[in-house]
C-alpha cells in the first residue's frame, strides 16, 4: 500500500469521523429541540403568528318599573396602536396628522408610543366626527376597535341608585356596581393567524360566535315619582339653605323603593352617581324616633294610650343635664307626647322601658344594622350596646340623640308601623332578564322579622295621625288633600366631629310618615342636612313630604279617601230643586265613599251650583264607583268611556274644565292590597 493511498484513507476516515460527529450533534440537538424545547418553540411560533381580538359585549340596559330607560349602551369606535410597528411604518408628519385626527397633541401621542408595551390605546369612545376622520387615514400599526359606551338618557335622574359604569364597561357605583356581573355580559376573545407582515390569513380557525349581551335590569324605581321627589327636594334644599337633602319613597308592604332622591346645594362638586346619602350617610333621627319609642313601649306594656306623663312644664333636670320642650306642658298621654313632640315625655318613657328593652326594640326595628338593601356601601348607623348607656344616654335616646340612623333604616322602621309590624327588606332591583327575555333573577318581598304586634302597629298608626291632623301637632304642613297622613317630625342638632359636641345652630330637619293612613301605600322620608337654627322638620321637611305624597298618589292612581267636591255641583243646570233627590240617587250607594256626607248637601247652594253647571264645565267624577259615575252622567246628559274597575282615579277632561264633545273618559282602579300579598 503506497503512501498516498494510506494518507487518502486517513483523510477519509477523519472526514467520516467529523461528519459522524456532526450528525450525532445534529441528532442530539434535534432531540433536544423536539423533546425539551419543542413546546416552548411551538408556543413562540403561535404567538408570533397568532393575534387575539376582544369583542366587547354590550352592557345591559337599566329601566324603571314601567320600562323607561335609565341607562343604555351605544356602540362607539376606539383606536389602538402597536407602538413598534407604528413607529417603523410612519413618519413624524404622519403621526402628527394621526394625533390631530384623534383630538390629541402630537407630543402626547409620541409619549404613548414610547412605552414598550405591544398594545396601547390611543383614543377611546370617539365621537362620530373623529371616527370618520380616522377612517380616512391609512397608517400601518393603528387599528380601530368596537366598544360600547354607557349613557344615561334621563341625565341624573335616580343617579345614586343607577350609579355609573367606567370607560372599560365595569360598574363603579349603584346598581351598575351591585349587579355588574349580570349587566356587563360575556365578551368573546377571537384568535386568528397572520403572516409575517401582520396580515390576517383568511382560513384562520376564527370562533364564529357573538358576545353575550348583559342582562336587562328592571328596577323598582318609578321614574315619574323619582323625578317629582328630586324636583321638590332640590327646591327645598335651595330655599332652606341646606347643604344637602334626601327623600325616600317605599312601598311598606313589599319593601320596594319607588324613589330615592338626593340633592346637593348649588355649587357642590360631588358626583351624584358616586355617593348615595340615602344608604351611606347616618344622622341623629331626633324626634322621629318617638314613633318607634311609642311602638316599643306599647308592645312591652310599659305604657298605654290613657296613661298620663308629667312633662315638668317644659324643663326637667336629670343627672346634671337639662332636658326641655319647645313649649311648656304638664300632663300628657302618649298620643299628646308624640303629637306635640315632648322631649321630656319621651325621655320618661325611655327610662321606664329601661336600656335593655329599649335597645332590643330598636334592634327589632332594624336600627344599628344594615337593612340589606341591594345597593353598595350601605352604612350601619350607630347604636351602642345597652351596657354602655348611662341614664342620661337612655333619656337622650328617647328623643333621638346619641344614636344615628341611615335614611333607609328610618324609612324601613316606619314601614313596619305602616304594614302591621313586619320589617321588610328594602330592594331596588325588581327583576333581570337575559337577551332572550328569560327571567334570570327576581326579587320578591322578604319579611325579616316582626318588630311589634299588629294591634300595636295599628295603635301607633292612629297616634301618628295626631301629629299631622290635630291643632297642636307639629306636622300639620304634611297634610295631603283628600288623604289622611300619619307621621312624625324630627329636628336634631348636628355633631361637630372635631370636638364631639353639638353645633348650636346646625340642624338636621326631617319628616317621615305614610299615606293613606287607613290603608298605607307609601312611606315617605324627607331629610334636610345642615340647616340653620329655627329650621324645624315640621316647617321645612313636612311640606316636601306633602308635595311628594300628593304627586306619587296621583301617579299610582290611588283613589282619594275623601271626595273634594260639592255634591250639588254635579246637577244639571236649571234643576236646583232636584239637589237633594239627585244627590241621594247618585251617591246612595254602598260603593260610593263619603256617601253620608254627600247626602247631607242642602239646596241653599243651588243657585251657585246651577251657575257652575251652566258654564259647561266637566263634573268631578273622582272617587265615585262606576255605578255612581254613570248615574251622574245620565243626570248630566253626558257620555262616558271607562277603563278599569273600582273607583274613578282619573278623568279626561279634568274636573271643572270645559267639556269637549260631551264624552268623558274615566280611569278606574281598585284601592286594595297588592296582588298576592295579604296585609296584616
Amino acid at each position: 500500500m503506497n503512501v498516498d493511498f494510506k494518507q487518502r484513507r486517513q483523510r477519509i476516515g477523519a472526514l467520516g469521523t467529523i461528519l459522524g460527529g456532526l450528525f450525532v450533534l445534529v441528532a442530539l440537538r434535534l432531540t433536544l429541540l423536539v423533546l425539551i424545547d419543542g413546546p416552548r418553540l411551538a408556543s413562540m411560533a403561535r404567538s408570533e403568528h397568532t393575534s387575539a381580538l376582544d369583542l366587547a359585549a354590550v352592557r345591559g340596559p337599566i329601566v324603571d318599573r314601567n320600562g323607561q330607560a335609565l341607562a343604555l349602551s351605544v356602540e362607539t369606535r376606539s383606536v389602538y396602536a402597536r407602538p413598534r410597528r407604528l413607529l417603523e411604518s410612519s413618519t413624524p408628519a404622519e403621526r402628527a396628522r394621526l394625533a390631530t385626527t384623534l383630538g390629541l397633541e402630537p407630543a402626547a401621542l409620541e409619549a404613548r408610543l414610547a412605552h414598550k408595551a405591544s398594545f396601547v390605546w390611543l383614543a377611546r369612545h370617539l365621537t362620530p366626527e373623529l371616527a370618520r376622520g380616522f377612517d380616512e387615514l391609512n397608517i400601518d400599526g393603528v387599528s380601530p376597535a368596537t366598544e360600547y359606551q354607557r349613557f344615561y338618557p334621563e341625565s341624573d335622574l335616580a343617579a345614586a341608585v343607577v350609579g355609573m359604569a367606567g370607560v372599560d364597561g365595569q360598574g363603579l357605583s349603584g346598581v351598575e356596581l351591585e349587579y355588574d356581573r349580570l349587566a356587563r355580559g360575556a365578551p368573546v376573545e377571537m384568535h386568528f393567524y397572520h403572516d409575517a407582515l401582520g396580515h390576517p390569513i383568511l382560513d384562520s380557525p376564527v370562533a364564529l360566535r357573538n358576545p353575550a349581551p348583559g342582562a336587562r335590569l328592571e328596577l323598582t324605581i318609578d321614574a315619574a315619582i323619582q323625578a317629582q321627589a328630586e324636583g321638590y327636594l332640590a327646591d327645598e334644599v335651595a330655599a332652606s339653605g341646606a347643604r344637602r337633602g334626601t327623600a325616600l319613597v317605599l312601598d311598606p308592604f313589599t319593601g320596594e323603593v319607588l324613589a330615592l332622591a338626593n340633592a346637593d346645594a348649588v355649587g357642590a362638586h360631588d358626583d351624584p352617581r358616586l355617593h348615595d346619602s340615602g344608604v351611606q350617610d347616618a344622622f341623629e333621627p331626633g324626634s322621629t324616633i318617638k314613633g318607634i319609642l311609642g311602638a316599643i313601649a306599647l308592645d312591652d306594656h310599659v305604657i298605654d294610650t290613657r296613661r298620663q306623663v308629667y312633662c315638668e312644664r317644659g324643663e326637667w333636670h336629670l343627672a346634671g343635664r337639662k332636658i326641655h320642650d319647645d313649649s311648656p306642658h304638664e300632663w300628657l298621654n302618649l298620643g299628646d307626647i308624640v303629637a306635640v313632640s315632648s322631649n321630656i315625655g319621651a325621655a320618661k318613657i325611655a327610662l321606664a322601658l329601661g336600656a335593655d328593652r329599649y335597645y332590643r326594640g330598636l334592634e327589632a326595628f332594624g336600627l344599628g344594622h344594615k337593612t340589606g338593601i341591594d345597593l353598595p356601601g350601605e352604612a350601619s348607623g350607630l347604636l351602642r350596646p345597652a351596657a354602655m348607656w348611662h341614664p342620661i344616654d337612655l333619656a337622650d335616646h328617647g328623643f333621638g340623640q346619641g344614636l344615628a340612623v341611615t335614611p333607609i333604616q328610618l324609612a324601613t322602621a316606619y314601614a313596619a308601623i305602616a304594614n302591621g309590624g313586619m320589617v321588610m327588606r328594602p330592594y331596588v332591583l325588581k327583576a333581570a332578564y337575559d337577551a332572550a327575555g328569560h327571567k334570570v333573577i327576581e326579587h320578591t318581598p322578604q319579611a325579616l322579622r316582626r318588630a311589634v304586634a299588629p294591634q300595636v302597629a295599628h295603635q301607633m298608626n292612629l297616634l301618628l295621625r295626631g301629629v299631622v291632623n290635630t291643632p297642636d301637632g307639629t306636622g300639620r304642613l304634611a297634610q295631603v288633600a283628600d288623604f289622611t297622613v300619619a307621621g312624625k317630625t324630627g329636628t336634631a342638632q348636628m355633631v361637630n366631629p372635631a370636638t364631639g359636641t353639638y353645633y348650636q345652630s346646625r340642624l338636621v330637619a326631617s319628616f317621615v310618615g305614610f299615606v293613606p293612613a287607613q290603608d298605607p301605600r307609601l312611606v315617605i322620608l324627607v331629610v334636610l342636612y345642615d340647616v340653620q337654627h329655627g329650621h324645624f322638620g315640621g316647617l321645612f321637611a313636612a311640606p316636601v313630604f306633602s308635595e311628594i305624597a300628593g304627586s306619587a298618589l296621583q301617579q299610582l292612581k290611588v283613589a282619594p279617601e275623601r271626595v273634594s267636591y260639592t255634591t250639588a255641583s254635579m246637577l244639571p243646570s236649571g234643576a236646583p230643586n232636584l239637589v237633594g233627590n239627585l244627590a241621594g240617587n247618585v251617591l246612595d250607594d254602598a260603593d260610593a265613599p263619603d256617601a253620608a256626607n254627600a247626602n247631607s248637601a242642602d239646596a241653599s247652594s243651588a243657585p251657585a251650583i246651577a251657575l257652575d253647571l251652566a258654564s259647561g264645565l266637566a263634573p268631578d267624577f273622582r272617587g265615585l264607583s262606576l255605578r255612581s259615575a254613570f248615574a251622574l252622567a245620565r243626570a248630566r246628559g253626558l257620555n262616558l268611556e271607562s277603563d278599569g274597575a273600582g273607583y274613578v282615579v282619573e278623568q279626561s277632561p279634568a274636573p271643572r274644565t270645559p267639556l269637549s264633545g260631551g264624552v268623558i273618559k274615566l280611569v278606574l282602579a281598585a284601592n286594595a292590597a297588592e296582588p298576592g300579598w295579604s296585609r296584616p
